[in-house]
């Protein structure tokens, strides 16, 4: 009988907003459990508040995926793991070669995840169920949550995907116009000029509410825009729930938006479909150009952390101008 669960998703806030229905799925139905999940700092919030009861442990991502070059921080991860006890570990679609070791070493009798041709130590889990063609990483983490679920002879997780519960963070009631020009990779930026000029436009007929970058350029703002620095994600989550509407890159911030139901536009850039907003998918102005035959340059497994376009570099960023963003935005506004 299953009495300790180990949950590996070390990683970005993005990952792990579209991670966090099913840590909040296996709370609620088996409250008997002890779940422990290895995470990175910057997303280990999300679980405190969201998915009280249960043990988060985290350790740097860069530091966590290259621990095997570093035999004594390694066997620091080994020594942590082997003390929790798991009976079963789970394994996100994204986790690599070091999250696979601790696994199958950590004593578990069962560890499943994903089927993987780029993790060498893939073959180490007892369960590894492979992907669908280009279906959405949260679907796919769903299916490898029921496929624990089965493994284990316990009652199936539901079909459908229940979006994340955020409701824990609150809500500020502001009703303003929200933007964050951040991503984890520069080249998934629409350009920060531009998106400084667009919340100029914006705040002559809506309030609106950026987020700081620590970026020069934000001087350029005008006084009408109100400037937010976020002292932690409580208060980004706070903010954006009590958005009207949301502006972005593909990034953490877009996955939060779509967890708590606000609409948005996203600059896709080089990020592929099955990372598009996975819930209330109805309010989100995609901007991807299928025109541009470079669109998307990521993998579906993995991004590729540069741009491939030589000739043309951030043509899908360049391809919007703000007069065509502006437009666009006021036209779903108005709608609203």
């Amino acid at each position: 009988m299953l009495k300790t669960l180990l949950i590996s998703k070390v990683n970005q806030l993005g990952d792990n907003v579209v991670y966090l229905p099913v840590v909040q799925s296996l709370v609620a139905a088996h409250p008997e459990w002890r779940i422990v999940v290895l995470t990175s700092p910057t997303a280990a919030r999300l679980y405190e508040v969201c998915c009280p009861g249960v043990n988060v442990i985290t350790y740097e991502t860069a530091e966590f995926n290259r621990a095997w070059r570093h035999p004594a921080r390694l066997w620091r991860y080994w020594r942590d793991i082997r003390a929790i006890k798991p009976d079963a570990c789970l394994l996100g679609c994204d986790q690599g070669s070091v999250a696979h070791l601790l696994a199958r070493s950590s004593g578990a009798r069962v560890s499943v995840g994903p089927q993987s041709d780029r993790v060498k130590l893939n073959a180490l889990l007892n369960v590894r169920l492979p992907a669908k063609g280009e279906e959405h990483v949260a679907i796919y983490n769903w299916r490898i949550a029921q496929a624990l679920a089965r493994r284990l002879e316990l009652d199936a997780l539901p079909e459908k995907m229940p979006p994340p519960d955020l409701s824990a963070f609150g809500r500020e009631a502001h009703e303003a116009v929200v933007m964050h020009a951040g991503a984890s990779r520069a080249y998934k930026r629409w350009p920060l000029e531009r998106c400084i000029e667009l919340a100029n436009r914006l705040s002559a007929q809506h309030a609106v509410t950026w987020f700081e970058q620590d970026e020069p350029g934000e001087d350029m703002l005008k006084p009408e825009v109100r400037r937010v620095k976020p002292g932690s994600l409580d208060e980004l989550v706070r903010v954006m729930a009590g958005a009207k509407h949301f502006i972005g890159n593909n990034s953490g911030p877009m996955n939060i938006a779509s967890a708590l139901g606000v609409p948005g536009t996203i600059f896709n850039g080089p990020s592929t479909p099955n990372w598009d907003p996975p819930w209330h998918t109805g309010g989100f102005d995609i901007l991807r150009d299928p025109k541009l035959a470079c669109q998307p340059c990521d993998l579906l497994t993995h991004p590729v952390n540069a741009c491939q376009n030589m000739q043309q570099p951030m043509a899908c960023m360049d391809r919007w101008s703000v007069d065509e963003v502006h437009r666009r935005i006021e036209t779903r506004l108005a709608a609203a």
